[in-house]
């Protein structure tokens, strides 16, 4: 069993070694929101003079995200940040 994990930890060492010197091409980007847990509705606690709050529930909220992939190496980087775009002019008639 131990020769095994170590085989194991030597793949990853070298695929990590593959994606670190790789250069990278990236597919276009995919949306791929994620789901976080966000608190709602606050409860006061008291203990003796001190007084803090502490949320009450948690619910699901889907968070916007875009996702790119390598298409030599399968790394993925994410990101929750847009930027505008601009392609072009377009004539103006007045």
């Amino acid at each position: 069993m131990n020769e095994k994990i170590r085989a194991l930890q030597k793949q990853i060492e070298a695929e990590r070694a593959y994606m670190a010197s790789c250069n990278h091409d990236y597919a276009d980007p995919t949306d791929n929101p994620e789901t976080v847990r966000e608190p709602y509705g606050y409860k006061m606690i008291k203990q003796g003079s001190d007084v803090w709050g502490e949320p009450e529930g948690y619910k699901d909220v889907e968070k916007p995200r875009w996702t790119k992939i390598c298409k030599l190496c399968g790394e993925e980087k994410h990101t929750y940040e847009q930027e505008p775009v601009i392609s072009g002019y377009v004539p103006k008639f007045s």
